[in-house]
């Protein structure tokens, strides 16, 4: 009988404790308490899964302008807007930043009003539609490709919904891409030194107009920073490598080969204890 009991009453507070979840998520999701969201919607893959503020990586070739169509989503449980909304956006404070890299350990700063162009503040979700966008412009040919920059956007109104607290704020970081970024195959030749004959795929990351860094770092293994240089008129390539050094003069007879964008590097060590031979043939944009 005792055990009978027991049973009832595990059974009444499973049941009991099923239907408060169940109430919760009615309340929650019900779309008459205007649960619906107003939020950026993503232009890309988030940077990081789980980041107090979202932040998205665009990179694009180097240019007077480029446009980067900014999303905001009605998100929820209702299928569309029910009327028109009226959604007001601003650049978002320095501190914005400041949170973000002391979350994630980066370093990025407030983009110069110079390096983009945004003509509109306010973006309108047509009724029965559930996104809008609007044109935020990039002048890449005044970007520091040494710097960091980002351009972080908020949402401050919406005619009608509520503001997304996760992303109601959202952080663009843009980047330009050089004549030599981008996804390589990446080999060694037998006389390379601690990864002789090696076969990977490895990105080189624009630093400047002219030199890439290659990522991951020394020979695709080690996080050594590598940086390469290219003459563009010459092709001629220099290599800087500020752990190991790098003996000078370098060999002449490292070459970027523009026609097939192959890039050929052979270098030593600054007290010509190691040498590298490394060829990239270019695989396709990052």
């Amino acid at each position: 009988m005792k055990k009978n009991i027991i049973k009832s009453l595990l059974l009444f507070f499973a049941v009991t404790t099923f239907s408060s979840c169940l109430k919760d998520d009615s309340l929650v999701l019900n779309p008459e308490k205007g649960h619906n969201v107003i939020e950026f919607g993503n232009t890309s893959e988030i940077a990081v899964h789980g980041s107090t503020i979202p932040l998205y990586i665009h990179s694009y070739e180097i240019a007077p302008e480029v446009t980067l169509p900014v999303v905001i989503s009605y998100s929820g449980p209702e299928s569309a807007a029910p009327t028109d909304i009226t959604v007001n956006v601003v650049v978002g404070a320095p501190s914005t930043l400041a949170a973000y890299n002391k979350e994630q350990g980066t370093t990025y700063t407030l983009m110069p009003t110079k390096d983009y162009e945004l003509t509109v503040n306010q973006v309108v979700i047509p009724k029965g539609q559930t996104k809008a966008t609007f044109p935020v412009k990039f002048k890449l040919t005044n970007f520091n490709l040494t710097e960091t920059n980002a351009l972080p956007l908020t949402i401050t109104s919406a005619s009608s919904g509520i503001i997304s607290k996760n992303f109601g704020t959202a952080i663009f970081a843009i980047g330009g891409k050089n004549a030599y970024d981008g996804t390589f195959t990446y080999k060694t030749s037998a006389n390379t030194s601690l990864v002789p004959n090696a076969n990977k795929t490895v990105t080189l990351v624009t630093q400047t107009a002219n030199s890439v860094k290659i990522t991951p770092g020394l020979l695709a293994t080690y996080s050594n920073e590598v940086i390469y240089t290219i003459n563009p008129t010459t092709n001629a390539v220099t290599v800087t490598c500020p752990s190991l050094g790098v003996q000078e003069p370098q060999d002449t007879r490292s070459k970027w080969d523009p026609a097939k964008k192959t890039m050929t590097v052979f270098w030593k060590q600054g007290n010509g204890g190691r040498t590298f031979e490394e060829t990239f043939t270019y695989k396709g944009p990052r």
